[in-house]
């Protein structure tokens, strides 16, 4: 945290180790207590909120899992000469109530013996509580504060007999949860009571004729209540009562227009004083506007179906907030911000017409805003056409109830492709308010989020389209959208002026530029309530203090205001935000997969029915591209699906989730159905291409049982020639369409094929396979050689990580390998591999008849395992001063250029195609199943930047590509393991110089493929 003023001199401390103090100990009497946290030996730490939370962030954590899960830290040393039969320690000390879900168990070690089991009991009963052992062992917990869930935070007393210590020596103390296969939680904090005083001017203005400035004391106190003595300046000494605990006292001082040094002594009676010159800078004046919102996790932290309760929940609180706010001054009435409209149509399917209208009304008033956006999702795994369903119910409200939405709230994910600005822009969307994921203790601000906040936090800008024809007002908060969480409803009149406080000061130390700023209001925690008590709060604030000030506001209330001042001269930026998270999704890669297949099916059949001017019911479109949408949602499953991957609160919820796949699943294929229906007893077949430029490709296609098996297919005519096909081993035929018209249609006719079935086109690629690995290790084309065999041994080779460290890796070992289709139109080479942390990896390499590309595919048989892994499949070309291009929409971006400050630098989401080349020639690479690719080096999950993944600040071009295909290296939401079949298919297309048009054609026709049906 940035300090406001500057110590000049300290003559004696400003704070104070206690050894002992004289407390009350619940149910044992005045006790001198000693410190019983001074020093950590072992346990997971963990930042979190206390009753001193300025003071104790941090804390040992230990949970009823398995019963391993260990937490040890020392005291303070016994002091020598103390007297009586016991020793008391206290600390700071926190278990779960409110979330628990049954009776927990702990054991107290105290010097490595076991001393008592203590118990925590859910649903805060009892609020307090003892226990002891049958040697007069007490360990005692005084409840103090509930936080946002209701789990109970306090101070924790330990009597032990004075025979179990030794003077000069500290107790070795130890918790540890049994085995309850539970995730519920004790905590000991990592702070050693302290006597303190820390004063400082808090950058706020009073009303009044001439301007004052509040003077700070803040003041941690143990032991009987006493007097604080404070003199500024030599003026006459000002005294405020103080308690056993933290508490802050004010005083108003005159404000400056330049830094100024005042001179303060403070004094808790005659065992404290505190002088310190201190730095009084000028106040700046401010506009801070509270975003109020609940963020919306469909899951994670409670069933999803509570969620969609609880968010219904929070609308109808809001709108009865908004009716007992009407008559508050203006900026305190109360707003609220709906920032997914999947919540909007949860709510209305409930609401009655007066309730609706009320909703309606509240909206266009401005006292609820919403969010163009239906969830918070994956953009990087999203086609450039699911951005555009994104905001499709947007549409549907505008269109319904003349509603006025043209902001977007963006939460918790941090990064967007660079697609997202024309989609949003082009359905009217003009201000984009950014809140990523904020968790200050970390060291890059938030939970793998790499520079984004360093980079973005309060530096709003113009996003600028590709093409440069459209652009969004895009603006990412520098505390993101969790900074107010840990604080209930009503907290914020307690803590929340220290906070606005330190907020101030950030702002003032990064020179921020501008008079308003956005601030996200979300409190609790995700899918938190609405805080019923922040308009009292700001209107108590506003009448308090001239700056800042505070608004209530929804985010286009606020956008359009700061366009209006500073509009035309923030900066304008191009280029792709490339995300974070989306590794996450391939946690579950056969799922993941098959819902991108799904997106581009539904895309080609909306293409098709345009084409054949067929009607289907709109809600069979708009079901299957929310459900497409919705699985690509942020929340894969529960806050504990790592911790607990088994606890019905982890399982349950990802079922769910995988059931929104299975509607999908549903929807598109009854679309298909309807669109695509084989006729019973057909007279031709018909070849579709949904594409705007003629091509060709391969069809597979099932033969009728009512058609001969030695009849075969004919170009459309009299005169059309026999089209060469193979029937393959499992029974289907094959062939490939040729010219096939731009968004057109060949048809073919059936009649007796006299003779053969045609010859093998040899195409323009010859490669062979490794046959220690099955890797394709030489590739000739183009008269020259494409693969640089060493040291990954070949493209599409599959390499397994057991761990977090690239540098060790598994390689694919050959079974054994044979020609499973070798014919006219096809030839394919499978090989069947062993391979660490599967079960099996068969490769395919197939060639079609005359066609100019090699299609590779890899069906990996995955083991279940929750240890930390990853698989990766390598494609090291041999192309000397590469350019790796990654295809966006209709553009590209390199790892040197095209990317907005803060992107990731360390894997490149993939809509459609990426290319290698140089100036001479290259390759493109396709994958309909794969969005991710890792340039020259496997990632790096190693825990070496504080304790947390360091992200790379930079990359280049490399001719080495990984398809980063699978993980489990998240510690929340995703999947702790995955196990069974998933198949990537990636398809090579070998050029000369690279044009953009080309490579996107591929793309698209793999995404794409041409499509048949039986007429």
């Amino acid at each position: 945290m940035l300090r406001y003023f500057l110590i000049a001199a300290v003559l004696f401390p400003c704070s104070l180790p206690l050894a002992t103090a004289q407390i009350a100990v619940p149910g044992m009497g005045n006790q001198t207590v000693l410190n019983g946290y001074a020093k950590t030996i072992r346990g997971e730490t963990l930042p979190y909120f206390s009753i001193y939370q300025d003071y104790a962030r941090e804390a040992l954590l230990t949970r009823c899992t398995d019963g391993n899960k260990i937490i040890e830290w020392e005291t303070a040393p016994v002091p020598t000469g103390m007297t009586g039969p016991y020793l008391y320690f206290s600390w700071v000390a926190a278990h779960s109530t409110g979330t628990s879900k049954g009776v927990r168990h702990f054991d107290l070690f105290v010097n490595d013996r076991p001393a008592l089991t203590f118990t925590t009991y859910p649903q805060q009963h009892p609020p307090a509580w003892s226990f002891a052992a049958p040697d007069s062992t007490r360990l005692t917990f005084e409840l103090k504060k509930q936080d946002w869930v209701s789990d109970a935070h306090g101070i924790a007393y330990l009597r032990v007999p004075r025979s179990a210590c030794t003077p000069g020596q500290p107790l070795r103390l130890k918790v540890v949860g049994q085995a309850q296969n539970s995730p519920d939680w004790y905590m000991t904090f990592q702070y050693t009571f302290e006597e303190k005083i820390d004063i400082e001017p808090l950058p706020f203005l009073l009303h009044g004729e001439s301007p004052r400035q509040p003077l700070q004391c803040t003041v941690l106190h143990f032991g009987a209540p006493d007097t604080l003595y404070v003199q500024i300046n030599g003026a006459p000494e000002q005294q405020f009562v103080v308690q056993n605990g933290a508490q802050t006292f004010e005083t108003p001082v005159t404000a400056v227009s330049q830094k100024t040094s005042l001179n303060v002594t403070a004094r808790i009676g005659n065992r404290l004083t505190v002088r310190k010159t201190i730095e009084q800078h000028p106040v700046v004046r401010r506009e801070i506007n509270l975003v109020h919102h609940a963020h919306t996790d469909i899951g994670y932290s409670h069933y999803q179906e509570d969620v969609a309760i609880i968010h219904t929940d929070n609308i109808r609180k809001a709108l009865r907030m908004i009716e007992k706010t009407q008559d508050y001054p203006a900026g305190s009435r109360f707003v609220w911000n709906v920032e997914s409209l999947w919540a909007v149509e949860n709510f209305l399917r409930e609401a009655g017409p007066a309730e609706t209208q009320q909703f309606v009304q509240a909206v266009r008033s401005g006292q609820i805003g919403l969010s163009a956006l239906y969830a918070n999702i994956l953009t990087g795994l999203c086609s450039p056409d699911e951005l555009r369903w994104w905001t499709e119910y947007a549409d549907t409200l505008r269109r319904r109830y003349d509603l006025p939405i043209r902001s977007a709230m963006f939460t918790d994910i941090p990064g967007l492709s660079w697609e997202v600005v024309p989609a949003l822009a082009q359905r009217g969307v003009r201000y984009f308010s950014n809140g990523p994921n904020y968790i200050e203790a970390m060291p890059d601000g938030g939970d793998r989020i790499g520079s984004t906040l360093r980079e973005q936090g309060d530096r709003p800008f113009w996003w600028k389209s590709a093409s440069g024809r459209d652009s969004i007002l895009f603006w990412t908060c520098a505390k993101g959208y969790s900074s107010w969480h840990g604080f209930a409803s009503g907290a914020v009149a307690d803590r929340g002026p220290r906070k606005i406080a330190d907020y101030l000061k950030t702002l003032e130390a990064a020179a921020y530029p501008y008079d308003m700023v956005q601030w996200r209001y979300n409190i609790v925690s995700d899918n938190g309530p609405i805080d019923t008590t922040i308009s009292d709060f700001v209107r108590d604030w506003n009448q308090k203090y001239a700056t800042p000030r505070l608004v209530l506001a929804n985010v286009t209330d606020v956008f359009e205001r700061f366009e209006k001042q500073y509009g035309k001269t923030i900066p304008v930026r191009a280029g792709d935000f490339t995300p974070y998270w989306e590794d996450g999704a391939y946690s579950t890669a056969a799922e993941e997969t098959e819902n991108r297949l799904l997106s581009s099916k539904l895309t080609q059949l909306e293409r098709l029915a345009r084409q054949q001017k067929a009607t289907l019911p709109p809600d069979w479109w708009y079901q299957a591209r929310r459900h497409i949408i919705l699985f690509h949602e942020h929340t894969w499953g529960a806050w504990c699906s790592i911790s607990a991957p088994d606890d019905p609160f982890s399982t349950r919820q990802w079922a769910y989730k995988k059931r929104l796949l299975d509607s999908a699943r549903y929807e598109v294929t009854r679309i298909e159905n309807a669109l695509l229906t084989d006729a019973p007893k057909p007279a031709f077949f018909t070849v579709f291409n949904t594409l705007p430029w003629s091509r060709s490709g391969v069809v597979e296609l099932d033969w009728p049982g009512t058609i001969s098996g030695d009849y075969g297919l004919f170009e459309d005519g009299k005169q059309g020639r026999p089209v060469p096909m193979q029937t393959l081993a499992n029974g289907r035929r094959i062939f490939v369409a040729r010219d096939v018209p731009a968004n057109g249609q060949r048809v073919y006719r059936i009649a007796r094929v006299p003779g053969a079935a045609g010859e093998w086109v040899v195409p323009p690629i010859s490669w062979s396979a490794d046959p220690a690995t099955g890797a394709v290790h030489r590739l000739t084309t183009r008269s020259r050689q494409w693969v640089k065999p060493e040291p990954y041994n070949g493209l599409l080779h599959a390499l397994y990580m057991a761990g977090q460290n690239p540098d060790s890796f598994h390689r694919s070992a050959v079974l054994h390998s044979a020609w499973s289709e070798k014919g006219a139109v096809l030839q394919r080479l499978r090989t069947v591999c062993t391979l660490a942390g599967t079960n099996e990896v068969v490769y395919e390499i197939s060639q079609y008849s005359g066609l100019d590309m090699l299609h590779l595919s890899v069906v990996i048989d995955k083991k279940n395992i929750r240890d930390k892994e990853s698989l990766h499949l390598a494609f090291p070309f041999d192309i000397a001063d590469p350019v790796l291009r990654i295809g966006v929409g209709d553009t590209w971006i390199s790892p040197e250029q095209g990317q907005i400050p803060g992107s990731n630098k360390d894997f490149f989401s993939v809509q459609r195609w990426l290319d290698i080349s140089n100036a001479e020639a290259g390759v493109t690479l396709s994958s309909p199943q794969g969005a991710l690719f890792e340039p020259g080096s496997l990632i790096d999950e190693r825990p070496q930047h504080h304790g947390h993944k360091k992200w790379l600040d930079t990359n280049r071009s490399s001719s080495t590509v990984f398809l980063y295909a699978m993980n489990n290296y998240w510690h929340t939401n995703y999947k702790a393991d995955q196990g069974g079949r998933v198949r990537f298919d990636v398809y090579l297309h070998f050029h000369g110089a690279f044009d953009a048009g080309k490579s996107g054609k591929c793309g698209a026709e793999t995404a794409e493929p041409l499509l048949g049906v039986w007429r």
